[in-house]
């Protein structure tokens, strides 16, 4: 217990200070409003005793028209006081939130994939949706509701609305008049809130994109680019919710207003029936405090502890993604642009994953411009091979070198910048075509794009499409084929033009004829480059300079396709199995 209240008081302090203070001048604008807001409504109250003492006793015609009077300028004066308020803590909380989900997403762009491993995508969306919806709305709840309605209970120790029936036609003659502002507001509500909704939900597409494909983020050195477009989406978010409060607070002080119509009415009808003695002083006065009495403060205090607790849940899980350790974040280096051909060496490596050995004592060589395959059982560890020269994966022991660097010694930004990667999950996103190859190389321009479109082979069922290049292939690219997808990433690497080239499994998931005819696209994109490929079709990997075959994480062989299929008994195995299943 103790534990838990030293955790929230922590969280507390640190929502105030890193967040909060930053909006002093505001929220002592908010502050200030609020204690106008209920002074005004204290001043009400105190209003009841003139309309006694000079109207009800001493029969004052003058007063029967000054206090309806007072009360509508003292409501007025609560009504914009109370919408000053809480239009500028709804800012305040926008903009809190903004700041905490912007620092979320960037925080997500640099953590390893071993977090991403061990989280799920739906847990770390729901942290930057769902609980900072909650601490958005304790925000605005707190702040407003402890400071404002204490002061209320003080200034009018109630707020329960009693009528009496002679003065019912009196007390709500108004409210008729609230209709088509009410009916107007809501209107303009529902349509920022379609649009919040709307934009919500692309924000939520960015955010399952740029996390289920983490790989080709960093493979493509794209964290800037992410952090822009999931930034985009936060400020249209921002100001959406910005204007939503500046429209919806506009509802309360109208109705304020309204309700001070009803009881000015009110209490010039009671004191006309007074003072004709169709109503005793007792009546109108039961009447009158009843009206007048401050109740609902109350009642929104008892409340208000739920939404606060709810908050500080969600507050408490957004700082927990913040304060994730640095060891689960890569360590990036300044870029020094360097270009590298592909000389690949890999000097004693050995690799575990949670407590299993996946590679042991590897040591290869990969030259400059030649073709080269890893081939294996699945599960053997040849994807890990890719994951480590990418340095998705850092922990491991010996050394890679490209050119004699090692490659813990080179920025990350650098690595990846001279490495294309095609995977068999082609990941695509949910713009155009064209967009989806520009992710290769962000300052190409549509001209050159086109060109490699047509190298590709992307032309050729794009032109068949409603908006050929400009086609818009939904999410993860579900409106294509597998082929067209594979064209679209082969196309990707194409305009990435990186010296080495890794295709990890990139046309297992194809059929044959698919694969053949994709073969053209791959063979161009091989010229002149360092290839590794991964794969399980032994067709594919035929004319590769050496193939390594690996087995439990070891080379079990190397050598050209004829040599292995004397000497390696695992891909003499491969070989009976492709065989088996073409028959």
């Amino acid at each position: 217990m103790g534990y838990f209240n030293a955790n929230k008081n922590s969280v507390i302090s640190r929502l105030i200070n890193n967040y909060l203070l930053s909006h002093k001048i505001t929220i002592f604008i908010a502050l200030l409003m609020m204690i106008i807001s209920a002074g005004a409504t204290g001043l009400h109250a105190w209003l009841v005793q003139p309309a006694l003492d000079e109207v009800l006793i001493k029969g004052n015609k003058d007063m029967l028209f000054l206090i309806p009077i007072a009360i509508i300028l003292v409501t007025l004066c609560k009504g914009l006081a109370t919408y000053t308020h809480s239009y500028q803590m709804s800012k305040v909380a926008h903009s809190v939130i903004a700041k905490l989900q912007s620092q979320m997403f960037e925080k997500l762009m640099y953590l390893n994939l071993t977090y991403f491993n061990d989280s799920k995508s739906g847990n770390l969306i729901s942290r930057l949706i769902n609980d900072t919806y909650y601490l958005r709305m304790a925000i605005v709840k707190s702040v407003t509701a402890v400071i404002k309605d204490i002061l209320v209970i003080v200034f009018l120790l109630g707020n329960m609305f009693y009528q009496s029936w002679s003065l019912t036609l009196f007390a709500f003659f108004a409210f008729p008049l609230a209709i088509w502002p009410i009916k107007k507001i809501g209107k303009s509500i529902r349509k920022i809130t379609y649009e919040i909704q709307n934009e919500i939900a692309k924000f939520s597409n960015v955010l399952s994109e740029s996390i289920k494909g983490i790989r080709q983020v960093k493979a493509y050195n794209r964290e800037e680019f992410e952090k822009e477009r999931a930034f985009n989406n936060i400020e249209y978010i921002k100001r959406n919710f910005i204007r939503s409060a500046f429209i919806s607070n506009r509802l309360s002080p109208l109705m304020e207003f309204i309700g001070s119509l009803a009881v000015a009415v009110s209490i010039y009808a009671g004191g006309v029936f007074v003072l004709n003695e169709t109503m005793t002083t007792g009546q109108f006065m039961s009447f009158l405090v009843s009206l007048l009495l401050a109740y609902q403060p109350v009642k929104a205090l008892g409340n208000l502890n739920i939404s606060v607790q709810e908050g500080l849940a969600g507050a408490e899980r957004i700082f927990l993604l913040l304060d994730t350790s640095k060891d689960k974040s890569e360590k990036h280096l300044d870029s020094k642009k360097i270009n590298l051909n592909g000389n690949i060496e890999f000097n004693n490596i050995n690799f575990s994953f949670e407590e299993n050995n996946i590679l042991e004592s590897i040591n290869l060589t990969i030259e400059s411009g030649k073709k080269t395959a890893f081939v294996g059982l699945s599960g053997s560890g040849k994807s890990t091979l890719i994951n480590l020269l990418l340095r998705f994966y850092d922990n491991y022991s010996g050394d890679i070198k490209i050119d004699n660097h090692n490659i813990k010694s080179l920025s990350l930004f650098d690595l990846r910048e001279n490495i294309s990667l095609i995977t068999q999950e082609t990941l695509l996103f949910n713009e155009s075509i064209l967009d989806n190859i520009r992710y290769g190389n962000m300052s190409c321009g549509d001209k050159e794009i086109e060109e490699i479109a047509m190298l590709s082979g992307v032309s050729k069922f794009a032109e068949k499409l409603p908006d050929k290049l400009n086609t818009v292939v939904g999410e993860s690219g579900i409106k294509l084929s597998g082929g067209q997808r594979q064209r679209i990433a082969i196309a990707r690497a194409l305009i990435k033009n990186a010296p080495i080239l890794v295709m990890d499994e990139a046309t297992s998931s194809l059929d044959n004829l698919t694969e053949r005819e994709i073969q053209k696209a791959l063979d161009e994109l091989m010229k002149d480059k360092t290839t590794i490929i991964i794969a399980h079709r032994l067709s594919t990997i035929k004319d590769a300079d050496i193939i390594f075959t690996i087995e439990n994480g070891k080379i079990e062989n190397k050598g050209n396709h004829e040599h292995l299929i004397e000497h390696s008994a695992v891909y003499k195995k491969l070989q009976l199995q492709e065989n088996a299943n073409e028959n």
